[in-house]
């Protein structure tokens, strides 16, 4: 990680000796008493802290914050059909890290119906959400929830400016032709582990979602997000016309 995010602002925190962050501290980063050490608010400023080690092994940390800084997050909105518990374990945390606004879940007609009943849904998934933003060196996290079809992910979005979905089999052009955003937000839906069902593209098209492909070989959901959001955060960055706040 690349700095330790808290849920609120606080000016000491002290961890005990087998808290894993001491541990991080000490075996990885390896600080010293007087080290200063990178933290972050969830949505909120970033920070410095003072490192001063107990003999115990926990360690205190006495923190100076700066002013929030601006918020980071893409103009996306990702839909993604429901999978294995471990793929979307790797979605969140991938799609949190490339700094998406909006991570929807939905149940997809071919997506298992145990998947909704994973533990991942307790609190799990917020906790994968905050260590991709520690990998980011950023405060904000994306919006996460889960719904029960792709119908209601689209109509729960904030996002309905640059409709693409993804889709190897019936797409029409390819995702460098059709994720051109020109300053607009971008809504990409991934279908799950299975593929998308004949009718959830023609919910897709009556949408006017624009099925598009990232070559011929079919990729792991993971990989598909990986890769599109790659392409896609391009287009937003400076230089590419696109004007965030």
């Amino acid at each position: 990680m690349n700095l330790f995010l808290l849920p609120e602002q606080v000016e000491q925190v002290q961890w005990p000796a087998n808290d894993p962050r001491a541990h991080h501290l000490k075996k990885v980063l390896h600080a010293q008493d007087g080290d200063l050490i990178d933290f972050g608010v969830v949505n909120g400023p970033r920070g410095k802290g003072s490192v001063q080690w107990e003999k115990s092994g926990g360690v205190n940390l006495f923190l100076k914050w700066k002013e929030p800084h601006p918020g980071d997050l893409l103009p996306v909105s990702l839909l993604v059909g429901l999978s294995r518990p471990q793929t979307c374990r790797k979605v969140i945390e991938q799609a949190s890290t490339l700094g998406v606004s909006e991570l929807i879940f939905f149940r997809a007609e071919k997506s298992e119906a145990s998947y909704t009943e994973s533990s991942l849904w307790d609190e799990e998934w917020h906790r994968l959400l905050i260590k991709g933003a520690e990998q980011a060196f950023s405060c904000h996290l994306p919006h996460c929830k889960k719904v029960n079809s792709l119908e209601i992910a689209i109509q729960s979005s904030s996002f309905s400016t640059n409709l693409l979905a993804l889709d190897v089999y019936e797409a029409i052009q390819a995702l460098s032709e059709a994720g051109q955003p020109n300053n607009k937000n971008t809504l990409l839906a991934v279908g799950p582990e299975r593929g998308w069902s004949q009718s959830e593209r023609e919910l897709l098209r009556e949408q006017e979602f624009t099925l598009c492909h990232m070559g011929q070989r079919v990729l792991r959901v993971e990989t598909a997000v990986v890769a599109s959001l790659g392409y896609l955060s391009a287009n937003y960055w400076p230089g590419r016309g696109w004007k965030g706040e």
